[in-house]
């Protein structure tokens, strides 16, 4: 197939393209530079001006670019940059195309249900209101718009991806120094998914086209935060249980910390009616993969 990858030097996308190269498709990679030398050789890069003179049939757009949504508090202007590189994005490459794509892989989070500690949120569940829902929603309106074009569009709400790097490479030091444990309480949802469902899903959305429309992509495994600090701990041979207050993330990061301090329960009922094969179901199975270097 002929692929355009946007995102592809992050971290689901660096995963994404190892797979994708070992079975010999054309990559074309969207980026700010063509000198970004992350890249294997093999990939074509292309700014936005060079998108909009390539004379290609692209077979799958697997959009997964979009800034660290926790990498920094919301101030007006980062709240901007988050937009920017996601909504504004993604409509930015559909303008820039010549040709349609046949199907759209776009990425979103589990941020679209919003806030809640109570209920289980399947893929037809009302959302709660505030910021990362505002932003899901957005992202996903503007995927939706490709469906104009006949492309065949499908959406993956991604809950915490764990791998070697990312959030997981974030949060290694302070768990190493024995403070990783529980947040708030603790008792707030953790929806995750290992990086290896994640590529197997996109690969399946890719190859199989009855895949369309908006999928949760979780673990089918209910956890709390506090549970995930326990198996990461363990993974590392190091205590959990120094607990970081609600206040003290309030104080520091502001609206951002609901990030932390609060999680929805997020079940990935699409995926589990149509038989997609999670590798890993459970927490403790998919840190000690992580952890082995696999």
């Amino acid at each position: 197939m002929k692929i355009l990858l946007s995102g592809a030097t992050g971290f689901v996308g660096q995963y994404l393209t190892k797979e994708l190269l070992k079975n010999d498709h054309q990559l074309y990679a969207l980026v700010k530079k063509t000198s970004d030398t992350r890249l294997d050789p093999s990939i074509v890069q292309l700014t936005l001006p060079l998108l909009q003179t390539l004379d290609e049939q692209i077979d799958v757009f697997i959009n997964l670019a979009g800034e660290n949504i926790a990498a920094r508090p919301w101030t007006a202007k980062r709240k901007e940059a988050l937009f920017q590189s996601r909504v504004t994005l993604t409509k930015q490459v559909r303008l820039s195309l010549k040709h349609p794509v046949k199907r759209l892989i776009s990425m979103s989070a589990v941020g679209f249900y919003g806030i809640s500690r109570h209920g289980t949120f399947t893929e037809e569940t009302m959302p709660k209101q505030g910021f990362a829902h505002e932003l899901c929603r957005a992202w996903e309106e503007a995927a939706n718009e490709f469906i104009d074009d006949g492309t065949q569009v499908v959406i993956f709400r991604l809950g915490v991806v764990l791998g070697n790097g990312g959030a997981l490479e974030k949060m290694r030091l302070p768990f190493l120094c024995g403070l990783g444990g529980p947040i708030a309480g603790g008792q707030q949802w953790f929806s995750w998914i290992h990086i290896a469902d994640v590529t197997g899903a996109i690969m399946a959305a890719m190859s199989d086209t009855s895949y369309k429309g908006t999928y949760n992509l979780v673990a089918p495994q209910f956890i709390t935060q506090k549970r995930f600090s326990q198996a990461y701990a363990s993974s590392l041979n190091r205590p959990a249980v120094l607990p970081t207050p609600g206040w003290a993330l309030n104080l520091i990061f502001g609206e951002m910390a609901s990030l932390l301090t609060e999680g929805a329960k997020i079940a990935p009922q699409k995926l589990e009616k149509r038989g997609f094969r999670f590798r890993f179901h459970n927490i403790d199975d998919a840190l000690s993969d992580i952890a082995n270097g696999r």
